[in-house]
């Protein structure tokens, strides 16, 4: 398993790519990183909140509240989406999660 730790550093990015496909609230995006971690991530539904409202406060995601109850009970929940610095983030990330691959596959072997 893959936790705390090891994902410091990482988790925004990964949150970003996750955001890319589809707005999200909190719990789903939990639900969708362990669902493309294969099993191997795993996250506490309060390790995301603070980097959320990071990201949030630094412009790279938006967030609104879902007031609807039509599909759901429970109280509102704030839905989150990339704006556009988001996308232009995402972009560069991925272009240093490139090199950092492959240097460190330089390093110990593993080439990706």
């Amino acid at each position: 398993m893959i936790q705390g730790n090891r994902l410091r550093g990482h988790l925004e990015s990964m949150i970003l790519a996750i955001l890319e496909q589809n707005p999200a609230h909190g719990f789903d995006v939990v639900k969708r990183l362990e669902e493309r971690g294969e099993g191997v991530l795993q996250l506490r539904e309060g390790t995301i909140y603070p980097v959320l409202y990071r990201m949030e406060a630094a412009g790279l995601i938006r967030a609104k509240w879902d007031d609807s109850k039509a599909d759901r009970p429970g109280p509102r929940r704030k839905v989150y989406s990339l704006s556009r610095k988001g996308h232009r983030q995402l972009a560069k990330e991925r272009q240093l999660w490139d090199q950092f691959v492959q240097v460190v596959g330089n390093i110990v072997g593993a080439h990706a």
